[in-house]
C-alpha cells in the first residue's frame, strides 16, 4: 500500500471511530446556541416590556397633571391647582395672563375666577399628545373642554374648550408643570356635535 492511500485509510478509520462524538458535539453545541438565542430574545422582551411600562407610568403621572388641574378648577381649590406647577413655574391664562410662581397662581386662581365656576361645571381634559423630550422632560398638548360655566352677563356658556399645552418636568419624584400656556380654541359648529342618525 501506498503511503498516500495508508494516509487516507487512516483518516476514513479514525472519522469511523471519531463520527459518534463528534455528532454528539455538534448537536451539543447547536442546541446550546438555539437555547442562548432563546434566552438572549427573552431578555430582550423583557428589558423591552419594562421600558414600555416604565413609559406608560410616566405618561400616566403627566396626564395626571392635567386631571388634577381640571378636578381643581370644579372644586374651586385655586392651591390645589397651583400646586401642581413647579415652585417657579409660570403659567399663561386662556385671558393672556402671565403668571409665575405659586403664590401669583393662587392669587389670579382665586375667588374672582372662580366666579364662573358653579354647581354644574365640568372640566376634563382630552386629546393628549406626550412627547418625552428627556426621561424627565415633556411636551404636553391637549384640550380642556370646560362645561356649564357662568358667563360675564349672567348666561350658562354650556362649552368653553381651551388648546392647554405644557412643559413637565420631574422634580425629584413627583412631576410639575414647569410652564404652562392656555388659549381659548373655536368652539366646534354646533352640527358637528349631533350625533347622525
Amino acid at each position: 500500500m501506498k503511503t498516500s492511500q495508508t494516509y487516507r485509510a487512516a483518516l476514513i478509520a479514525s472519522d469511523t471511530i471519531d463520527s459518534p462524538p463528534q455528532k454528539f458535539k455538534a448537536a451539543l453545541r447547536g442546541l446550546m446556541q438555539r437555547l442562548g438565542f432563546a434566552f438572549l430574545a427573552c431578555g430582550l422582551v423583557i428589558v423591552a416590556t419594562g421600558s414600555a411600562s416604565a413609559g406608560e407610568d410616566r405618561e400616566g403621572a403627566v396626564r395626571a397633571l392635567g386631571d388634577t388641574f381640571a378636578n381643581a378648577l370644579v372644586q374651586k381649590n385655586a392651591e390645589l391647582r397651583a400646586s401642581i406647577f413647579a415652585e417657579d413655574g409660570t403659567f399663561v391664562t386662556p385671558q393672556g395672563d402671565y403668571l409665575q410662581g405659586r403664590v401669583a397662581m393662587v392669587k389670579d386662581f382665586g375667588p374672582e375666577a372662580q366666579q364662573a365656576v358653579n354647581a354644574t361645571t365640568q372640566a376634563a381634559f382630552s386629546n393628549y399628545r406626550v412627547r418625552f423630550i428627556k426621561r424627565d422632560v415633556a411636551v404636553v398638548d391637549a384640550l380642556l373642554t370646560v362645561r356649564n360655566v357662568n358667563g360675564p352677563n349672567g348666561t350658562i356658556i354650556p362649552v368653553v374648550p381651551v388648546n392647554f399645552f405644557f412643559v413637565a418636568v420631574r422634580h425629584a419624584d413627583r412631576w410639575l408643570i414647569q410652564d404652562g400656556r392656555a388659549h381659548f380654541a373655536a368652539a366646534p359648529p354646533s352640527n358637528m356635535t349631533k350625533s347622525s342618525k
